[in-house]
């Protein structure tokens, strides 16, 4: 349950999805709010603002649609971001409540899903960029970068944390130096003529935006669990929120720029195109400084995909969460995302707003299940130790109201959803937007709402306060009187 080397001097990250007791927590807000800025802080992030003006719509609608869409997906991404200091979890396992320990395989494999087709759109826009640099290598740049990326993620939490807050310093700086670039040699007055309202391409940016940072909740808790659980609800919110609205709003605002300017060139050279005209080897840099940034999330990825996987399998074998099993099960995620890399096509990176799109399909049902029974239904109180137990405690092996409600989510998603190969038929009727992602999350919420109420809230908080390791209420830790710090035997927020 807890380990036996302290994880604030260890080199390697010793923890994997079992649960990190204060002994181990380290961390500040500050430094999250770096962390979350980087995460949106790479250029393949810009493709996620191309959807709206690729399809005809203006730069100021565009610029509407992008701040909408990353409120919506971001209050998801801080809205999770409590449970990690909160429940001392990595986010995915905290779905056994929800989906019951083999349940929780379903989310966990659409997570999984998600983290190698962003691995792969990651690793090739590094490796294109560094060709770019350099002398295209289509097969050793892949290899050799993943490879890199795969053993920083082993070392763990601690050097990836420090990676990203390294790095904001210089992204902040070249997206400052960016947006001056845009703006003094791109004709502004112009691009902002380009285009018009158009109601399915302003949908579709706000749908695409808010997809992009909902695709990022199965991996918020695995980076806010090692806070101290003190840290209040708000600080963290705040800090998720702020960090990653920010960046979002910010590169995906340039890479609209840059595809309005050169509609025929995809958003990286774009911007790198607009970087060398403005000087200096802007462009250069750009990409020199997306290489380190990409891999720093394609690292992030993998990290925590790979978590989501072991804990899972471990609700069907007992598996022992060391350092050793967690490179184990790195290894073969890196190797597989590098192997996929290889094997699509080049220009995969236009398939990028599709990708967006099936990432809603999958994600919504899940977070809407997930923060309902958080904040709404069981407030936070849950047995740590009953969730680690391979046959999910109190929760079971298969919980049936997530399960259904996961369903309903998805099937009520159906009549609305809009893709390129196939258009619903209420989707049709308004003009092919695709309202899905509202339907889907609003489905699964209610439906779960209306099979818990039968749900003996009382008798299982009376458990829950008996357990070895919980949580109380959403408030604060009670310490142990004189030592500052919660027993894990007696963690209470409230």
């Amino acid at each position: 349950m807890t380990t036996q080397v302290n994880e604030s001097r260890a080199l390697i990250e010793s923890h994997s999805y079992n649960y990190v007791p204060e002994s181990d927590r380290h961390g500040s807000i500050f430094g999250q709010t770096q962390f979350w800025f980087m995460i949106n802080a790479t250029i393949i992030t810009a493709l996620a603002g191309t959807v709206g003006p690729l399809a005809g719509l203006s730069l100021g609608w565009t610029f509407v649609a992008l701040v909408v869409g990353n409120v919506i997906g971001v209050s998801f991404q801080a809205f999770h971001g409590t449970q990690g200091p909160h429940m001392g979890l990595p986010q995915m396992i905290q779905s056994r409540v929800q989906f019951g320990a083999r349940g929780a395989l379903i989310p966990i494999a659409a997570a999984a899903i998600i983290q190698i087709g962003f691995g792969i759109f990651n690793l090739q826009t590094a490796s294109q960029s560094l060709g770019t640099i350099t002398q295209p290598q289509p097969v050793i740049y892949p290899i050799v970068l993943g490879a890199v990326a795969i053993v920083v993620a082993i070392i763990g939490f601690r050097l990836i944390l420090a990676v990203e807050k390294l790095a904001s310093y210089f992204m902040v700086a070249n997206l400052i130096l960016l947006t001056i670039a845009a703006f003094s040699t791109l004709p502004m007055g112009r691009l902002f003529a380009v285009g018009s309202f158009n109601a399915t391409a302003f949908i579709a940016q706000i749908a695409a935006a808010a997809s992009y940072q909902i695709a990022l909740a199965p991996m918020v808790s695995d980076m806010t669990r090692y806070l101290p659980a003190n840290i209040g609800n708000k600080a963290v919110i705040t800090s998720v929120f702020c960090g990653t609205l920010i960046s979002a709003t910010w590169i995906e605002g340039l890479g609209a720029i840059a595809v309005t300017a050169y509609p025929k060139k995809d958003a990286v050279s774009a911007l790198a195109q607009i970087g060398n005209a403005f000087g200096f080897g802007l462009g250069t840099i750009t990409l020199v400084i997306a290489i380190v940034v990409t891999l720093a999330t394609f690292t992030q990825g993998m990290y925590s995909g790979s978590i989501a996987v072991l804990s899972g399998l471990e609700a069907f074998r007992r598996l022992n969460p060391t350092a050793r099993l967690r490179a184990i099960a790195l290894s073969i995620a890196g190797a597989i995302v590098i192997l996929a890399s290889l094997l699509v096509p080049a220009d995969i990176l236009n398939q990028f707003g599709v990708f967006l799109t099936v990432l809603g399909y999958l994600l919504i049902p899940w977070t809407a299940i997930n923060l309902t029974d958080y904040y709404l239904v069981r407030r936070g109180r849950y047995a740590i130790t009953d969730i680690l137990t391979q046959g999910g405690g109190i929760y079971g092996l298969w919980n049936r109201v997530g399960l259904i409600s996961y369903v309903v989510g998805m099937i009520v998603m159906i009549p609305f959803i809009s893709l390129p190969f196939y258009v619903s038929p209420i989707a049709q009727l308004i003009g092919g937007t695709d309202i899905s992602f509202v339907a889907g999350f609003v489905g699964a919420s209610v439906s779960y709402l209306l099979l818990t109420r039968n749900l003996d809230l009382a008798a299982e908080r009376a458990y829950v306060q008996s357990s070895p390791v919980h949580t109380g209420a959403l408030r604060r830790v009670r310490t142990t009187a004189g030592t500052g710090a919660p027993a894990e035997a007696e963690t209470t927020i409230g």
